[in-house]
């Protein structure tokens, strides 16, 4: 018996259909892939021509302007969520004096007149904006400072705790 090579033996289990159609099934493949292209180079033609505006749109030119351009994009979303985390924080901050503000109004008007109501009374007051100063963040915020004038409570006592 001779001796069979297997690239041959792999060839031979092929039917005379599957030969038919593996060039009719590159041929969709290989046009799906440049309908796209020409889908990106209709997408991107403005930009194509603000770089490159006398030259021919190759593929190879509409991909990596598409790369290019999808990279930028990133970046400017990177930016965009980055300046909404910062603008988020100040949001916090707001909310937070607010709801100081908010506290302060309520015992004011609380006719009950208990030491725990002044200690709360005198500790939000203390904690509300004055005309000179920023407003307070929340104490586990990044934005949080405390100042050194709040070291001791308004009665020259320990701090007022709520635990």
């Amino acid at each position: 018996m001779a001796p069979m090579v297997v690239g041959q033996a792999g060839r031979d289990h092929l039917t005379p259909a599957h030969k038919l159609r593996k060039p009719m099934v590159e041929k969709l493949r290989r046009d799906r892939i440049n309908t796209s292209i020409e889908q990106l180079k209709s997408l991107l033609s403005p930009e194509f021509l603000k770089q490159h505006p006398d030259s021919k749109q190759e593929k190879a030119d509409i991909l990596e302007m598409a790369v290019s351009y999808l990279r930028s994009w990133q970046q400017q979303k990177q930016q965009q969520q980055h300046s909404i985390l910062t603008s988020g924080l100040m949001t916090a901050s707001d909310g937070y004096s607010h709801c100081i503000q908010e506290a302060v109004s309520f015992l004011s008007r609380c006719e009950v007149n208990t030491q725990a109501h002044r200690l709360l009374f005198n500790h939000f007051q203390g904690l509300q904006p004055s005309s000179s100063a920023c407003s307070p963040s929340p104490p586990g915020s990044p934005l949080h400072h405390p100042s050194s004038s709040k070291g001791t409570g308004q009665s020259g006592g320990a701090l007022w705790r709520p635990w």
